[in-house]
């Protein structure tokens, strides 16, 4: 018998997040995201940009939806340096998340302000190999200590690089992605 003789209150149920991304080294930031913040995000790993339409994305959320009223929101997290792919990713239904060369541009953001004019991957790659904790680093793994930086670090990052998508300038969205997660 029922304490109160009541209904249960419904349960609300987390939102969940899609994360379509380039590759591993997206996987493993949103995987280390993911357990942090305790949220239940969906990745969906080296899908190459120019194949990316709404109707893949639609699909993906359609396998994840547990009933009909379910939102899920999507996000597409990719590399901005091949200007196809991101007008292709522009014109989905989904929060575009862009860093331009690479994600690791907003890795630097969280131990200096990135130069605001166009850099190459390798340079950017360099930059972030200077600083500690990071003179081993390769792409696609992260270890415990780079974790730690960009956890710890996240809310200084956002100020440390442009968040406007612009052509040949340095830029991260990727705050965006973070400020939604601190929404819960």
């Amino acid at each position: 018998m029922a304490k109160n003789g009541g209904r249960r209150p419904d349960r609300k149920m987390k939102p969940l997040i899609l994360v379509l991304c380039e590759g591993q080294t997206e996987e493993c930031y949103v995987n280390m995201l993911k357990q942090k913040y305790r949220i239940p995000i969906r990745i969906v790993s080296k899908i190459v940009g120019q194949k990316i339409n709404q109707g893949l994305i639609d699909r993906y959320k359609e396998e994840l939806k547990i009933s009909r009223a379910e939102n899920i929101e999507c996000f597409l997290m990719y590399d901005a340096d091949i200007k196809k792919i991101v007008d292709n990713l522009l014109s989905c239904e989904a929060t575009v998340l862009l860093s331009n060369p690479c994600i690791e541009v907003w890795f630097l953001a969280h131990t200096q302000r990135v130069p605001q004019n166009e850099i190459s991957t390798d340079q950017c790659l360099a930059l972030l190999r200077n600083k500690e904790n990071w003179s081993g680093y390769s792409k696609g793994s992260l270890t415990e200590s780079q974790k730690s930086i960009l956890w710890k670090n996240k809310s200084i990052a956002k100020n440390n690089v442009e968040d406007e998508i612009r052509d040949n300038a340095t830029f991260s969205t990727v705050g965006v992605f973070i400020e939604r997660l601190e929404q819960g």
